[in-house]
């Protein structure tokens, strides 16, 4: 058994889309993800829409008007309010008024002699207890569970975002829906910068938008990311240069090592008939 889960976990790694199922180890349900290694850079340069709007210009014009001083405020004294002594208030004692006393007369209390009752005995007769057979419940296999394999997306299959605009008066829309099982997709239009995103309820992410550079040029971004395969965009604002490198950062480094590493211990791990691609 722990050679099957082991050959298992061996081929979610290995392979290219995402592997997600279920796995029984111990009597405990386990759920296997496969990071897989993708060969695909996570980025690349698209060709821009060959749009550009004119940017308007307009001059910096020195106002002729003069500008008046300030006028000082005036500074008004108030006068304090003169406020009356109040006038005294003579005390007056009341003398209390007297209470007359009266003796109360106790009543007299009967004496009643109680007679005990005559109590019945009854004797408990035992209930019979039923003895009951346990019956064995059948056992039922468990029926297999279905692998649910999903290819990580790529940018180059995201949507295309709807053109940004410059003109007056404003034309544009905004949409959003979404689902309880994580499903959701929005988007906005109109104006120099538009956007488009979509998600499912595996976590794939795929989206882009669209805006209006400096110069008036529309430039397009679009982008995706999964569990599998991490955030990947593709531009059309990258800079032309065949001779840069894109080099990983520190947290990806790492991240690479301690795969690799897990990766070379699961093949150690593999049966010796089991063969590893």
């Amino acid at each position: 058994m722990r050679t099957l889960v082991i050959t298992l976990l061996a081929g979610c790694c290995m392979a290219g889309p995402l592997l997600r199922t279920p796995v029984s180890f111990d009597g405990q349900q386990w759920t296997a993800f496969s990071f897989s290694q993708d060969s695909a850079p996570a980025v690349v340069r698209i060709a821009a829409p060959n749009i550009k709007f004119a940017i308007p210009q307009y001059p910096t014009v020195a106002s002729a008007v003069p500008v008046p001083a300030p006028q000082p405020l005036p500074v008004i004294k108030s006068v304090a309010p003169i406020f009356a002594a109040p006038a005294p208030v003579t005390a007056v004692h009341a003398a209390p008024a007297p209470v007359p006393v009266v003796e109360a007369v106790p009543a007299p209390v009967p004496v009643i002699k109680a007679v005990p009752a005559q109590v019945p005995v009854v004797q408990a007769v035992p209930a019979p207890i039923p003895v009951v057979k346990a019956v064995s419940a059948p056992v039922v296999a468990a029926a297999p569970t279905p692998v649910v394999v999903a290819a990580a997306p790529e940018p180059l299959q995201a949507p295309e975002p709807p053109m940004p605009s410059i003109g007056t008066p404003f034309i544009g829309g905004q949409f959003r829906s979404q689902a309880e099982t994580g499903e959701y997709t929005f988007g906005h239009w109109g104006g120099p910068n538009t956007r488009v995103e979509n998600r499912d309820s595996l976590g794939r992410t795929t989206g882009s938008f669209a805006y209006v550079d400096p110069e008036g040029e529309v430039q397009v971004r679009k982008y995706a990311a999964s569990p599998a395969s991490g955030f990947k965009v593709a531009a059309s604002d990258l800079p032309v240069n065949n001779n840069i490198v894109v080099q990983d950062t520190p947290e990806v480094a790492q991240v690479k090592a301690v795969h690799a590493q897990a990766y070379a211990a699961i093949k150690t791990l593999v049966a010796p008939n089991t063969i590893v691609a």
